[in-house]
């Protein structure tokens, strides 16, 4: 496990067929436990010995002995160690583990909005035995690796949503809302401004401080699509503004805007707009297109 510069947590050892980390950490020190990060994974705790206080979105939340800590998909939060003594085991969670080839109910009203942060879970729990059960259940599992270990783990951590979604959902404040909002809008401006030059997915992770796969969740879900799409978007548009208003041949209009490859171009100008950019028909002189 290892930090990256940018607060990201990397587990490299969650295998991509099996994407369920699951460990036991140990401090015999009082005082901050690695270093404030984030990761796009759901993450439980449970405090098996000792006192600690989460520092979970610059919120301190103290924890103790029997206590349960959810930290929600990407919050941003270190461990502080209170005691000689500080036990704590956890499970983090990459919802593509849960996830089905084929959409279904469980991934558009339950994993979807889990993600995009859009349903949020209590940090601290206490005195709930079947969701304690629950969790040791999928210790257990994963530390005796019996045949079709991963189904059961997978069963449980299907429990242990829908009681984290029972009893422990909390409302999605307006400063998680604009905390993502805040975050990407320096892209989103970058993207309306530059549109026609080369963009990459990458640059605009870089920009954002975040991974490419967060990107493109976030981006979606403030936009309605991913970035790339977003910047087709913003060109096809661009592109039928130029064919109406000006007489450019398709390959002129294609490079203007930000495509190099002009067959790419028509084949996508088509599929937004139902009609080929050589047949957009031009503007009776002196209108003006909004």
């Amino acid at each position: 496990m290892i930090i990256a510069g940018n607060g990201q947590m990397i587990h490299h050892n969650i295998k991509s067929d099996f994407p369920i980390n699951i460990g036991r950490r140990e401090s015999v020190e009082p005082g901050p436990m690695l270093k404030k990060h984030w990761h796009e994974e759901l993450m439980i705790f449970y405090i098996e010995k000792g006192t600690a206080v989460i520092h979970c979105n610059s919120e301190p939340i103290p924890v103790s002995e029997g206590n349960l800590v959810i930290i929600n998909c990407n919050d941003i939060h270190y461990v502080e160690n209170c005691c000689d003594h500080l036990v704590e085991t956890y499970i983090l969670i990459d919802f593509n583990f849960l996830r089905s080839q084929q959409e279904d109910i469980c991934q558009t009203a339950y994993l979807t909005p889990l993600i995009q942060n859009r349903i949020r879970f209590q940090n601290k729990i206490e005195n709930d035995g079947e969701l304690l059960s629950q969790f040791l259940d999928v210790i257990n599992e994963y530390d005796q690796k019996q045949p079709g270990y991963e189904l059961w783990i997978k069963s449980c951590l299907y429990r242990i949503l829908a009681l984290l979604l029972r009893r422990y959902t909390i409302p999605v404040t307006d400063e998680i809302k604009n905390r993502q909002h805040h975050q990407l809008l320096p892209v989103i401006k970058y993207v309306d401004k530059h549109f026609n030059q080369k963009i990459t997915l990458k640059s605009l992770a870089a920009m954002a401080n975040i991974c490419p796969h967060h990107l493109c969740r976030l981006f979606k879900s403030i936009t309605g699509m991913p970035p790339i799409a977003y910047v087709n978007y913003l060109r096809i548009n661009a592109a039928m503004k130029l064919l109406q208003q000006q007489d450019l041949p398709v390959g002129e209009v294609a490079l203007t805007v930000g495509f190099s490859d002009s067959n790419y171009f028509s084949r996508l100008f088509k599929k937004y707009k139902n009609i080929s950019p050589a047949k957009v028909p031009k503007e009776p002189a002196g209108t003006k297109t909004g």
